[in-house]
């Protein structure tokens, strides 16, 4: 039984983003700098944070809009399964570089501090950032509240109180602090020095905490201090009972209803084929329901060839509702 609860925590995106374009994902960051011995960070992992590359904007995104899913890495020799919760989120960069415009030259822009060139749509700058947890252990919605919780420590910084600086040198949340925790710009020389260092250990108390043992001990994780932010609980059932998964049921039989429900975890037992189809942002729909299940079986049947069976759902949105329009069962 692996004793770390926490394996890695990884930053995904690109250092230097070109605007209005996507581009191959690369690793930014990485907690702990070093492999663990029993468990080598997959070079790959990039690709399952952010699938369809790394996508950068001229528009301006709330700072609540994120999107978090989760996947396998599954050894082939040994068959030991990891598992992953990423958020994914836009983040403000202050040094970009424009799209070619064909005559090639490139464009590079970098904003200064107050330049009020932030009002300027066309030089305003988000690029996809992932934050990622990787571990031996299934808790999908308490690593995806630890990540959540780290987005907000991020654009809480501003370093506002500083020598020479003002409040109008950060203008757009997060824009300083985004860019010196993901080494875009150099954190020695950086005013967010010391917020970012305090950014650090936190993460590095996160991945000192030690998994709980089965059915006997719990563990209570302080993100924050107890009087402002509850603890966070992880515990895990005895080895001699079902393997734990940390999703909801009640959010499927919602959704597709008890007989489409009970048709698709029959499907899933018996390794076939499960497809969903949506009229209404089908991905999300596929990850949410792929979420509820076991993910790891979900994930093995969509890529699998074997199997004759097939459900194909189909489903659409009645303003705030989820409608099934029909199942077919081959």
């Amino acid at each position: 039984m692996q004793t770390r609860l926490i394996d890695y925590l990884v930053v995904v995106g690109v250092r230097k983003p070109t605007l209005d374009s996507t581009e191959t994902p690369e690793l930014l960051r990485r907690f702990p700098q070093k492999d663990h011995k029993d468990f080598v960070l997959p070079g790959d992992v990039v690709f399952f944070c952010q699938p369809e590359g790394c996508s950068t904007v001229s528009k301006k995104f709330s700072l609540r809009e994120a999107n978090s899913f989760a996947f396998t890495l599954t050894e082939k020799d040994s068959g030991k399964v990891r598992y992953g919760i990423c958020v994914n989120v836009f983040r403000p960069c202050s040094n970009f570089v424009y799209k070619d415009r064909g005559d090639g030259k490139e464009n590079t822009l970098t904003i200064r501090k107050r330049s009020r060139s932030f009002h300027n749509k066309r030089d305003f700058c988000m690029s996809l950032t992932s934050l990622c947890i990787i571990s031996h252990h299934p808790f999908f919605p308490t690593f995806r509240e630890c990540l959540f919780f780290l987005r907000k420590m991020i654009d809480s910084r501003t370093g506002i109180g500083g020598k020479g600086l003002d409040k109008n040198d950060n203008v757009v949340p997060g824009l300083h602090s985004w860019s010196v925790f993901t080494c875009t710009e150099d954190q020695k020389t950086s005013h967010l020095a010391r917020d970012m260092e305090e950014v650090e250990t936190w993460i590095q108390r996160l991945l000192l905490a030690q998994a709980p043992m089965p059915g006997r001990t719990r563990v209570e994780l302080h993100l924050h201090s107890p009087d402002s932010y509850p603890p966070l609980t992880f515990a895990i059932p005895e080895l001699n009972r079902f393997s734990l998964v940390d999703f909801p049921i009640h959010i499927p039989l919602e959704l597709l209803g008890v007989e489409t429900c009970l048709k698709v975890l029959t499907c899933i037992l018996l390794e076939h084929k499960v497809s969903v189809a949506s009229i209404l942002n089908p991905k999300q729909i596929v990850v949410d329901l792929a979420e509820q299940v076991e993910i790891e079986k979900f994930r093995s049947v969509q890529s699998s060839l074997s199997g004759c069976g097939f459900i194909e759902v189909k489903c659409k949105f009645a303003g705030d509702k989820f409608q099934l329009i029909s199942s077919t069962f081959i």
